[in-house]
């Protein structure tokens, strides 16, 4: 009989019939450590997803990125993820550890025109032919050893070849490409296809333009370079100061280097200016990791305390089969393979969770990347097995800690006997289940508190109630007046204004700023970002004014130009007059104490071959957050030029949203 006692049909039999008798707690029990197991399953697919950034390039662990890093004692500092020094393609030349560089620029943006359909793409590059070799791009259709090489060739990926084509048989085919400022077009054809780009990329891709000749390959761009097999980037890195030096023009108060970044690590640990996408960040990883193990061990403690509690409701049963002969290795086997099976049941329960959360999981995330089944099932299982066993401990010792008789005599009111005394289980369990209730209290006070202090941070701007449309053909922005008034005529707008950089996103131009009379040489100016405005937009964003006035208001916009031989882009920005807002941030980097002490300075800024002209200073805003608040403020410029407007806000009453939608779509 006392063979029977400890057969495993007999065990699943007894656990069932406790599951019958005690329901209610055994489903509480398991519920709480599936919503456990969900939040690792959806905390372990947001971890494989950004720990495995650019792993599908066979030669990542080779490839490494140039960046552009400038400093000037304590008063100035800026890290850039592209570069504009044309010398850096030099670096295979001179430097034997450096096998190939690509370079991913565009200069300005591009307006596509499909047959009738004209978009503007998000991620277009001017890239070498050679970035085949370098970067894991499959091509569906074409040769990458020629799909690049002729000039006026572009490779387009399978999902935009489809969009815009109908299918990826489209080798040959012609797609026109219109830059800023002219209609005149100039005719590309299509030379390859490549599949689509995993998500979990930093630098996505819709088309690669080819260059039209060496010459082109200049201005501002993404660097990449392959260093050679066995090469080191210690070495490289020792050999850069020597090769600035020989090409660098020098500045006797600045510093330039160019720190490498290996393509892996962009991901997680990049946040430059001027980066290509918003990069993730390794404090995230970290949160994910600590927040998923705390809330595991919370409910591990809870689902012990709970199984614990549930053998005591077992004592005289227990004590019967230890009569009965049952040993206490028997006795603490079956406890723990009982929380082992509830712990499975927990992972199914937490899995059927998980799925059901996870479409919104995936909107909060942009998690879109599941692991292979072959890895995630014998993690999850481990998981649940360890789960299981250590829950199972404290049941176990229960169940192998007390007197047979002693049990049948005692009931539910278990003592545990030791060389220092006696413990009462009931009052122990109840200690331990008020510790994790006074954890979970504390850390959702703490969440509660932190959630509202993100709440009540101040931007320095107002953007609720606005929509930005930033994909306006040129066409339209020529006519901005013009679409200005039909939008204001919208029932349900109520306010519209026009920008360069959509407010939220990063503003991905920069100059020298100079001023007058005090700093003329553009190599020793401060760069600072540059926001182009209409009159409406400090009104409309709530942007707050430290000294001066808003000159933007009381300046009539003007209708762009029409440029040709007389009238170039340069000269016209060189000869319109200006006048300059600024942020505190550029305030204090142009040396002045006190907003008051800015007004009235005249200053200019330029990019390239584009320089403004000299204008005063009519005013200092308040610092505001162009991005999210975890990037810094930077130092800041706002003009008006009607030629570089690019997003249209507009301001609307969301009490008939749906109507107000339709009109600003008609106008």
């Amino acid at each position: 009989m006392s063979n029977s006692s400890v057969r495993p049909v007999f065990a699943v039999k007894s656990a069932v019939r406790h599951f019958r008798k005690h329901a209610f707690y055994h489903t509480l029990n398991i519920a709480g450590l599936s919503v456990a197991f969900a939040v690792i399953i959806l905390s372990i697919l947001y971890l494989n997803q950004e720990m495995t950034y650019e792993n599908f390039h066979k030669k990542a662990d080779r490839i490494y990125r140039p960046t552009y890093h400038i400093s000037s004692g304590k008063d100035f500092e800026v890290h850039f993820a592209r570069i504009p020094e044309p010398y850096i393609n030099d670096l295979p030349a001179e430097i034997p550890e450096i096998e190939k560089l690509i370079r991913f620029q565009n200069q300005e943006q591009k307006y596509i025109r499909i047959g009738e359909k004209r978009f503007k793409p998000r991620y277009a590059y001017i890239t070498d032919h050679d970035v085949f070799d370098v970067f894991d791009l499959p091509m569906v259709e074409g040769d990458p050893k020629t799909a690049l090489a002729e000039p006026h060739s572009v490779v387009l990926t399978e999902s935009l070849a489809r969009k815009y084509f109908s299918g990826t048989q489209v080798l040959g085919k012609e797609i026109n490409v219109t830059g800023n400022w002219t209609p005149e077009e100039q005719i590309y054809r299509v030379t390859g296809v490549i599949s689509d780009l995993p998500v979990n990329t930093h630098l996505p891709i819709d088309m690669l333009f080819s260059f039209g000749g060496p010459e082109e390959r200049s201005g501002w761009a993404y660097v990449y370079t392959l260093l050679r097999e066995g090469a080191d980037i210690a070495a490289v890195e020792a050999k850069m100061p020597d090769f600035i030096s020989k090409h660098a023009v020098p500045e006797s108060t600045r510093t330039l280097t160019f720190p490498f970044q290996r393509l892996k690590d962009i991901h997680l640990h990049s946040h430059l200016a001027r980066e290509i996408v918003p990069n993730g960040d390794a404090a995230y990883i970290r949160i994910f990791f600590w927040v998923g193990l705390f809330v595991w061990l919370i409910a591990l403690v809870n689902f012990a305390n709970m199984s614990a509690a549930l053998t005591m409701t077992r004592g005289k049963e227990l004590g019967v089969r230890s009569v009965l002969g049952a040993r206490k290795g028997q006795l603490v086997l079956g406890a723990v393979s009982e929380t082992i099976v509830w712990s499975f049941a927990a992972l199914a329960a937490g899995a059927l969770i998980a799925g059901l959360v996870f479409p919104a999981f995936t909107r909060l995330t942009g998690i879109s990347i599941l692991p292979p089944l072959l890895f995630l099932a014998p993690v999850l299982l481990g998981i649940a097995i360890l789960s299981g066993l250590l829950a199972g401990v404290l049941p176990a010792v229960l169940a192998a800690s007390v007197r047979a008789l002693q049990v049948i005599r005692m009931g539910q009111n278990w003592t545990l006997r030791s060389g220092a005394g006696s413990i009462n289980v009931k009052r122990l369990l109840i200690a331990v289940q008020f510790c994790v209730a006074i954890v979970l209290i504390g850390s959702a006070i703490v969440a509660h508190l932190q959630f509202r202090y993100i709440q009540d941070l101040n931007l320095g701007l107002k953007p609720e109630q606005i929509l930005a449309i930033s994909t306006v053909p040129d066409r339209v922005t020529d006519q901005y007046l013009a679409l200005k008034n039909r939008l204001q005529s919208v029932p349900g707008v109520t306010g519209v204004s026009a920008c360069m950089q959509t407010p939220s996103t990063e503003i991905r131009d920069s100059g020298p700023v100079l001023v007058r009379g005090a700093n003329e040489d553009p190599t020793q100016a401060p760069m600072m970002d540059i926001q182009v405005i209409d009159p409406d937009f400090v009104d409309m964003m709530g942007l707050e004014l430290e000294a001066g006035e808003d000159f933007t208001a009381k300046v009539k916009l003007k209708p762009a130009p029409e440029f040709n031989e007389n009238l170039t882009v340069n000269n016209y920005l060189a000869e319109s007059p200006k006048q300059y807002l600024i942020n505190e941030t550029a305030m204090k980097q142009l040396g002045w104490q006190s907003p008051e002490e800015a007004l009235g300075k005249e200053i200019n800024w330029s990019i390239g071959d584009y320089r403004l002209a000299f204008g005063p200073v009519a005013g200092v805003i308040r610092d505001y957050h162009q991005e999210s608040l975890k990037n810094k403020v930077d130092p800041l410029v706002m003009v008006i030029e009607p030629i570089w407007l690019r997003t249209i806000l507009v301001k609307v009453d969301t009490r008939d949203l749906e109507k107000t939608m339709a009109g600003i779509e008609d106008a």
